[in-house]
C-alpha cells in the first residue's frame, strides 16, 4: 500500500509498520509531485456501493439498487496503485483529438478532457491521473498498452471532437491498457448552438457511465475479481464479491454478503466502501425476516464507520443519510444526503437516493427535479431504481410521469408499490375507469392491500400518508387495515371511518 508523505507524518510513531520511501509520484488534482511511502502489509483498498429505495416502511423496488461506495484510508487512496493485478483501478484520460483542427473545436476538446478528469475524480472507486501527466500525448498517435505502462494505469479513455456545419460529433472509448480490449464506446451527435450545454451533457453522461457502481469500470473490476482464486483475494476483491450478492438479493445471498463484508473488513478495517456495503446488507436483511431492532443499529454503526474511514466519500454520507432517515432522524438524514450531493453532484445513484427522500423532507418538487436529472445522466437506469422515480413523481403531483416509469417496468418486476401507485396515479388524474381496472389488477397480485394499510408504509410523514390514502380511496381500494397489520406500527395513520368501525 502506498501512502503520502503527509499521511506518513501523521502515522509516524502511532503504528509499528515497516514503511519504505518510494520516491515522489504524481497525484490527481495536485500539480506538484508528493513524497510517497510503501507499507508492507497484506490487503488493498477499493470499493463500490449499493442503494436502497426509501424507508423501512416502504420496501425497495427489488430490495436494493447499486449506489457507489468508496474505500477510505489515508492519502493512499489518491495515489497510483502498486500492483495492477489487485490494486484499485486507475484511469488516464488522454487529450481528446481535435479532428477539425480549428481553434473553437480545439477549445471544446480541451474542455471536455479537463471536465471528464474532474468529474471522474469525484468517484472514489479509482485513481484518476492528473491532466499534466497526460498532456504529453496530445495530438500524437499512441499505443494504449504503452500508455498503461508509462502511467501505471489499468484503463485509458480516449476520444475525439469533430465539427460539421452546425453539428458536433464527440466520440469516446474506454480501453483496457493491459490487453488492449475495447470495453466501452459512445458517440454523441448534437447541434452546436450551445457549446457549453453540450460539453456539460457529454461530460456528465460519460463520467456517470464509467464511474457509477453499475458502470463499465466497476463491472470490469468485478469480473476480474471473480476470476481470482479465493485464497488470493484482497480486502477490496472480497468486498466486490460481497457487493455482487446484494445486487440480486435473497435471504441466503444477504447472509453471505454480510459474512464477506466482515471478512473484507478484517483484512482492512479502513475500507470505507465495505463499511457502507455492510450497512446496506444489514438494512436489506430486514426485508428477509431479520429483526429490525437488531439489524438497524448495526447498519447505522456501519454507516458511521464508513464516514469516519473516508469523510470525503459521497456515498458513505449517502448511506449514513439513509440509515438516519430510516431511524426517523430526518434532519440528520437530509444533512448527510446534502453532503453527498455536494461531494459528487454528478452521481446518478446519489441523486436517486436523495430524490426518494425529499417528499419526506417536505420538498417533493425538488425530489422530482433530482429524479429528472438522474434519468438524464443514466437514461438506461436499472429496474431497481424505478421505485424511487415513480414515488418521487407521484408525491410531486406528476402522475403522468409516475405512470410512464411504472409502465416501463416488466410486469414480472412490479412490486406491491408499483401496483398501488399505478392505481393511485390514475385516480389522481381523474381517470376513474383506468383507476378501477388498475385496482383490480393490484388486488389480484396483493389481495391484502388496503388504503389505510398501504398508507402506513408509504411514507415518513403525515402529508405523504394522507396523499396516498386519498388516492387509493378514490381508486376503489378497501379502506381499513386489519388490527394485525397495524399492530407493529408506531403512531399508526388512521382513516376516520376505520377508527369508527374498529371502535368497541
Amino acid at each position: 500500500m502506498l501512502i503520502s508523505g503527509t499521511a506518513y507524518d501523521q502515522m509516524k510513531g502511532k503504528l509499528n509498520l515497516p514503511i519504505d520511501f518510494t520516491g515522489e509520484q504524481q497525484v490527481k488534482n495536485i500539480s506538484e509531485p508528493v513524497r510517497t511511502y510503501n507499507v508492507r502489509m497484506e490487503g488493498v483498498k477499493r470499493g463500490w456501493s449499493l442503494r436502497t429505495r426509501r424507508l423501512r416502511r416502504f420496501p425497495p423496488v427489488a430490495a436494493a439498487a447499486a449506489i457507489v461506495l468508496a474505500l477510505g484510508g489515508a492519502a493512499a487512496w489518491w495515489l497510483l496503485p502498486a500492483d495492477p493485478a489487485t490494486a484499485p483501478a486507475s484511469i488516464a484520460v488522454l487529450p481528446f483529438d481535435n479532428l477539425g483542427r480549428d481553434d473553437a473545436t480545439g477549445r471544446l476538446a480541451d474542455g471536455i478532457t479537463e471536465d471528464i478528469i474532474t468529474d471522474l475524480a469525484q468517484y472514489r472507486d479509482f485513481a484518476v491521473i492528473a491532466r499534466n501527466s497526460t498532456e504529453v500525448y496530445a495530438g500524437k498517435a499512441v499505443d494504449v498498452r504503452q500508455v498503461g505502462k508509462d502511467l501505471n494505469v489499468r484503463y485509458v479513455l480516449e476520444g475525439s471532437v469533430q465539427r460539421a456545419g452546425d453539428h458536433i460529433r464527440v466520440t469516446a472509448q474506454l480501453i483496457d491498457a493491459q490487453t488492449g480490449t475495447h470495453l466501452w464506446s459512445e458517440r454523441w451527435d448534437r447541434p452546436a448552438a450551445d457549446v457549453f450545454a453540450l460539453q456539460t451533457e457529454i461530460v456528465q453522461q460519460a463520467a456517470n457511465r464509467l464511474g457509477a457502481a453499475s458502470g463499465v469500470i466497476m463491472e470490469a473490476e468485478h469480473q476480474a475479481a471473480q476470476r481470482r482464486r479465493p485464497e488470493n483475494l484482497s480486502a477490496y476483491e472480497t468486498y466486490l464479491l460481497a457487493r455482487d450478492k446484494l445486487v440480486t438479493p435473497t435471504k441466503e445471498r444477504i447472509d453471505e454478503a454480510i459474512t464477506l463484508f466482515q471478512r473484507s473488513l478484517e483484512q482492512d478495517p479502513t475500507l470505507s466502501r465495505a463499511w457502507t456495503g455492510l450497512a446496506f446488507a444489514y438494512e436489506q436483511s430486514t426485508y428477509y425476516e431479520a429483526d429490525f431492532a437488531t439489524a438497524h443499529p448495526l447498519a447505522l454503526e456501519a454507516a458511521r464507520r464508513a464516514v469516519e474511514a473516508d469523510p470525503m466519500d459521497a456515498n458513505a454520507h449517502a448511506a449514513l443519510g439513509e440509515q438516519l432517515g430510516i431511524g426517523g432522524d430526518y434532519g440528520g438524514a437530509e444533512a448527510e444526503l446534502e453532503t453527498a450531493l455536494r461531494l459528487n453532484p454528478g452521481d446518478a445513484n446519489n441523486l436517486v437516493l436523495y430524490a426518494s427522500w425529499l417528499s419526506t423532507f417536505g420538498d417533493p418538487e425538488r425530489g422530482a427535479a433530482l429524479a429528472d436529472q438522474a434519468i438524464r445522466l443514466n437514461p438506461d437506469y436499472p429496474v431497481v431504481m424505478t421505485g424511487s422515480f415513480f414515488f418521487s413523481y407521484f408525491m410531486a403531483g406528476r402522475y403522468e410521469d409516475a405512470l410512464r416509469i411504472i409502465d416501463k417496468q416488466p410486469v414480472e418486476s412490479r412490486t406491491k408499490n408499483s401496483w398501488a401507485i399505478r392505481a393511485a396515479s390514475y385516480a389522481a388524474l381523474g381517470e376513474r375507469e383506468k383507476a378501477e381496472a388498475a385496482t383490480r389488477e393490484a388486488l389480484q397480485h396483493h389481495p391484502e392491500l388496503t388504503a389505510e394499510g398501504y398508507a402506513n408504509g408509504a411514507g415518513g410523514n403525515e402529508t405523504e400518508r394522507q396523499k396516498v390514502a386519498d388516492a387509493l380511496r378514490d381508486a376503489g381500494f378497501p379502506l381499513c387495515a386489519t388490527p394485525e397489520q397495524l399492530e407493529a406500527v408506531e403512531n399508526a395513520f388512521r382513516i376516520p371511518e376505520c377508527v369508527t368501525t374498529s371502535a368497541p
